[in-house]
């Protein structure tokens, strides 16, 4: 007697570990799903690299870099000096050839006055001799910081002009928000910081979580080595798993999380480069995914949803329900549907085949995930692509798991109480 009130009151207060450590695990995987939210939305590839804006400073930077770098002295004055002569008669002798070629076309009788006017004074001749006067003072003009600076103005200008009228701006109000919200200078900012409080979150969860996976080793050490369970103890029991299961059942399972980690290309000798651009983020728990199907108003999705609700959520409870039922009046042993949901479901629960399938469902994405990540990689040989698939199984994968073993252990508990029950009569 006094050794099952000891046992008892192990189990007590390993239930009230259980219930205050569930609830903290609850809260905090709600925090984190907010600040993950937001660091994503942060990190989304439509900030980045598909934002104008993002290239046109980029664009900025190098044009800037490279005006101040514009030395026209010793050999690159001797170098430049060519060039633009070069382009300068090309440009001269184009412009001969359009202008006599019109007024051909334009000629009476075949004859251009025109043409022989510029033939005979030697127009475009003389052109040419002042191109190496002309040269020395585009050099000098380029020498000039005032007249580099007007020249990045209007090349800048130029740029946005052409970006207004072709791309579509970015909408940043969820953007400034949440820097707003974390009082940060930037987004870069505060990336940093919501991921140190995801950090932390992530620790404490980590510790409370492991004071669960103790508690309820404790507990399956208790079922397994106890004998002669009582009805309070199975009911404390069933009341431990219930624990499980609502963790299983609201917090993410699985979270799909693919991005480039770093994209570079080489423009003018300069990298523009973009890093942590997230392509797609989900994470689900069991009841979002349901909610989710049946929202989506198609019967084929809803099905799914329903089939998903009535296997993970509504078949677990009615097993505890018909475990309890089961314990306080064992004339419902003869019932074939309790019979059924405490005996044999163990052996056929569909609860397995969903954590079966939610782990199949994690490697196949993962697999074309990779796949589809590692063919952008192989883009081109201009352009270095890193990419990364963060996807992982959570908290309530596992949770979910642990759930679907104490059942069974639950069972065989019932079971062993049964046989004992008879045995005695």
């Amino acid at each position: 007697m006094q050794k099952k009130t000891i046992s008892n009151s192990i189990l007590i207060v390993l239930l009230i570990i259980i219930s205050l450590a569930t609830i903290t695990s609850y809260n905090l995987e709600n925090k984190k799903r907010v600040l993950q939210a937001d660091v994503i939305e942060l990190s989304d590839i439509k900030y980045g690299m598909f934002n104008i804006d993002q290239w046109e400073e980029q664009f900025a930077e190098i044009i800037t870099k490279k005006l101040k770098e514009l030395k026209l002295t010793g050999n690159d004055r001797k170098e430049a000096r060519i060039k633009i002569k070069t382009f300068l008669y090309q440009s001269i002798d184009k412009f001969e050839t359009t202008y006599k070629a019109e007024n051909d076309r334009k000629a009476d009788f075949g004859f251009s006055l025109k043409n022989f006017g510029a033939d005979f004074f030697e127009i475009f001749g003389e052109l040419k001799e002042h191109v190496p006067v002309i040269t020395e003072d585009i050099l000098d003009f380029l020498e000039n910081d005032e007249n580099r600076e007007n020249i990045k103005k209007y090349i800048l200008e130029q740029i946005n002009t052409y970006t207004d009228g072709t791309f579509q701006k970015i909408d940043y109000s969820t953007y400034n928000t949440i820097i707003s919200k974390y009082n940060a200078q930037s987004g870069d900012d505060c990336k940093m910081l919501i991921s140190s409080q995801i950090k932390e979150s992530n620790d404490t969860q980590n510790g409370v979580n492991f004071i669960l996976l103790t508690a309820f080793l404790c507990i399956l050490t208790l079922i397994f080595f106890e004998n002669n369970h009582s009805n309070f103890e199975i009911t404390l029991y069933i009341l431990a798993a219930l624990h499980l299961l609502i963790l299983g059942v609201f917090l993410p399972m699985i979270a799909i999380d693919a991005r480039i980690s770093s994209m570079e290309l080489q423009l003018m000798g300069e990298p523009i480069s973009f890093t942590d651009q997230v392509l797609y983020y989900k994470s689900k728990s069991i009841m979002e995914v349901s909610k989710v199907m049946l929202a989506q108003g198609k019967i084929k999705v809803m099905i799914v949803g329903i089939l998903v609700l009535l296997f993970s959520v509504i078949f677990p409870v009615s097993k505890l329900i018909s475990s309890l039922l089961l314990i306080f009046k064992r004339v419902l042993k003869n019932n074939k549907i309790i019979h059924f949901l405490v005996f044999k479901s163990g052996k056929w629960s569909m609860a397995d085949v969903l954590v079966v399938a939610i782990f199949m469902s994690y490697i196949g994405f993962t697999g074309i995930i990779s796949s589809q990540l590692d063919q952008l990689e192989n883009m081109g040989s201009s352009l270095t692509v890193l990419t990364t698939n963060n996807s992982e199984l959570q908290n309530g994968f596992f949770f979910f798991m642990g759930f679907v073993m104490m059942s069974i252990f639950i069972s065989q508990a019932i079971q062993k109480m049964i046989e004992k029950t008879r045995s005695l009569k």
